[in-house]
């Protein structure tokens, strides 16, 4: 490990000569960098950057092109800069043990770790609804390859105790914290903490919701009228003494449609608050970072939306509140794949998605012929949408295709300055091409920042727009 941090030390110290003259901008020298290192640390001022979710699968430190450079040097020129790895970084040919929810395109091999690396990611969170893909082996070879290239991870392990504690980033400026989580996931995703009389099971870090269908009470009555005969059908209630030895009286104003949770209110509603025994454990673990950090992540992978892909679902602002509560000097969210608003909660930012920011879910590594033989699937006629159909609604939308890097400034506790990058994935490109990020110019970073400012509105958020950046006004 010693090995690893001193290559992230090399790595992130020295800015790329030709990356530099393709891009045609004057960039910080060695001798710069460590010159504002040193006056970071002098003056308590720490820098963050923060992407989105990172699937790709493609080797990027060849390419050239001017827009993702000068992207790389902002994320290379802050202090820490956090990214949500959502693949499963493995060898094909020794993790294809496979559960049922078999999803091509989130395996990449073990070299992606060294690109990640190469474009300045420095920390990264690890629960996501594919850490678990390609089973155990697959999580242990992520794990693995991540520590090989001394790139720090949280929020999953070989149990719960290991998947929910924080992990550690030694920036120039100090120690940054994070504590990393998901509420998008199969069940068998969670890890399991470890018991006298059992081992933990291996998962990642959860937010479990629990999602109930709220109806109003004329319904509710008749709904509850035929709770008594469907578990007479399915011989459930067998099992009605142990059920109320165990969970306690029933709720008078809750029942159940077969597994789906009913409640009676005053309209028809969907709730889904978090589960409290979670939101406790995940807070918690952030008042330990707290008192072990410089600067302190909470980091969640959530695709839940209210209304549309844009507004996140009611139980985030709550849980996010809650971490900065707790100690947090920002909440970071990735995984609807599309951009949303910025709040200021208590001088601290919040970001409901950083939308993508590698997108390369297409171009993908083929995997033996042993893999599909277990499923029945021949290799050869593989349809890859009859695994993921959502990808012909990404390629034909451009918001999943546009989001921004937001780099963050703190003058000691103090929340001084935000700016926004926006940056652009290549819409309507060739498959090759599609899903390498670069900064967006001229009107694009005008529209994108226009739909940022747009969507942090409601939260009482201003952003200026200056050319093509964006900077959140701070009171």
């Amino acid at each position: 490990m010693a090995d690893g941090m001193d290559r992230r030390a090399f790595l992130k110290g020295a800015a790329g000569a030709a990356a530099l003259a393709a891009t045609t901008r004057v960039g910080l020298t060695q001798d710069a960098h460590a010159a504002d290192t040193a006056d970071a640390a002098d003056t308590g001022r720490i820098t963050l950057a923060a992407v989105g979710d990172c699937l790709l699968t493609r080797h990027v430190s060849a390419r050239r092109d001017p827009g993702f450079l000068a992207l790389r040097e902002i994320l290379r020129g802050a202090d820490c800069t956090w990214g949500n790895c959502e693949l499963v970084l493995a060898d094909p040919g020794r993790a294809f043990a496979m559960p049922k929810g078999l999803d091509p395109h989130a395996i990449a091999p073990p070299w992606v770790a060294d690109e990640l690396v190469w474009t300045g990611i420095d920390f990264v969170g690890v629960a996501n609804n594919h850490i678990l893909d390609f089973g155990y082996e697959g999580l242990a070879q992520t794990l693995e390859n991540l520590d090989r290239v001394g790139l720090p991870h949280a929020g999953a392990g070989p149990d719960l105790a290991l998947a929910a504690r924080p992990a550690y980033f030694d920036s120039p400026a100090g120690r940054v914290g994070q504590v990393n989580c998901a509420s998008t996931f199969p069940g068998y995703f969670a890890a399991s903490p470890p018991h006298p009389y059992l081992r933990g099971r291996p998962g990642l870090n959860p937010l479990s919701i629990q999602y109930a269908v709220q109806v109003d009470r004329d319904l509710f009555n008749r709904i509850k009228k035929t709770q008594p005969i469907l578990e007479d059908l399915l011989a459930w209630d067998e099992f009605k003494g142990m059920d109320e030895l165990i969970l306690g009286k029933p709720d008078p104003d809750r029942t159940t449609f077969f597994d789906t949770p009913v409640v009676a209110g005053d309209r028809f509603d969907l709730l889904t608050p978090a589960s409290p025994g979670d939101v406790k454990r995940i807070t918690e673990a952030v008042s330990v970072a707290r008192n072990s950090s410089r600067l302190v992540l909470a980091t969640i992978h959530a695709h839940e939306a209210r209304d549309r892909l844009e507004l996140p679902a009611p139980f985030l602002q709550p849980f996010a509140r809650a971490c900065i509560d707790a100690g947090a000097d920002a909440f970071l969210l990735a995984g609807p794949h599309v951009l949303r608003g910025i709040e200021i909660y208590k001088g601290k930012p919040i970001f409901y998605s950083l939308g993508n920011f590698f997108f390369q879910h297409e171009t993908i590594e083929p995997l033996p012929a042993e893999a599909f033989a277990a499923y029945g699937l021949d290799p050869n006629t593989l349809d890859v949408t009859r695994f993921s159909s959502r990808i012909v609604t990404y390629t034909q939308q451009r918001r999943f295709w546009e989001s921004f890097v937001p780099v963050v400034t703190y003058d000691g506790d103090r929340l001084a300055a935000i700016e926004l990058h926006p940056i652009d994935l290549g819409h309507g490109q060739p498959m090759y091409e599609r899903g390498l990020p670069g900064l967006a110019r001229g009107e694009r970073a005008k529209t994108i920042l226009e739909r940022l400012a747009e969507l942090s509105r409601p939260y009482g958020t201003r952003i200026a727009i200056e050319g093509d950046v964006g900077r959140v006004e701070l009171t």
